[in-house]
């Protein structure tokens, strides 16, 4: 399973734009029959910045949703209407594909997103991999929220790890870090992360819009 990924820079319009992101996600859903999810980014990343994620078998499956929509001329006029209108900041467009390697805690409502990411160092992929599988387990059981484990497969950050973790409202994205920092298991693992992987980790928070 992987986790498939799209996301622009909104240029002006955010009311405009945040319209098209949600519209855009359910046309792909009539059309491809996979469910998309909309974000728009609180913390870490530029502001306005809108992403689109959906679950895929693989590239295969990417590529076959990429011919349904090619085919489907609503999508192509929307996509153009867009384009005029200059909703988005050419060149801000980014794909990503992320592989599942992982998954703990129960799947529910996820109003809020979070994305850490992190390289491995120099010859410890599989001790962070493992160090990361155990990571997921023991926050997803310390916090009640679900843990995905994934490798990135391409661009700049291929080959880091990323643990997207949900949230079901606001309060639980401040008590979620409370907990974490209170316990002791958590900080000692974090402790082993200089170790494992290189000084370039980045966290983002991001809000369910659809």
């Amino acid at each position: 399973m992987y986790i498939q990924l799209r996301r622009g820079l909104i240029a002006s319009d955010q009311v405009a734009a945040t319209i098209f992101a949600v519209e855009m996600a359910e046309l792909v859903e009539q059309t491809t029959g996979h469910a998309v999810s909309v974000w728009g980014s609180v913390y870490g990343m530029p502001l306005g910045t809108i992403s689109w994620t959906s679950q895929v078998a693989g590239f295969a499956d990417a590529a076959a949703q990429s011919q349904k929509l090619a085919e489907n001329p609503e999508w192509l006029t929307r996509v153009s209407k867009a384009g005029e209108q200059g909703l988005f900041i050419p060149g801000s467009w980014e794909d990503g594909l992320a592989r599942v390697i992982h998954a703990a805690g129960d799947a529910g409502p996820m109003m809020y997103a979070s994305t850490t990411m992190g390289t491995p160092a120099p010859g410890m992929a599989m001790q962070a991999l493992e160090w990361g599988t155990q990571m997921a387990d023991h926050v997803a059981s310390a916090t009640g929220n679900q843990v995905t484990l994934c490798t990135s497969n391409y661009g700049t950050a291929t080959g880091s790890m990323i643990f997207f973790m949900g949230f079901d409202n606001a309060e639980s994205v401040d008590a979620t870090q409370e907990t974490l920092m209170s316990d002791s298991t958590y900080m000692e693992a974090m402790g082993k992360t200089a170790e494992l992987f290189l000084p370039d980790g980045q966290r983002t928070l991001t809000q369910r819009l659809n």
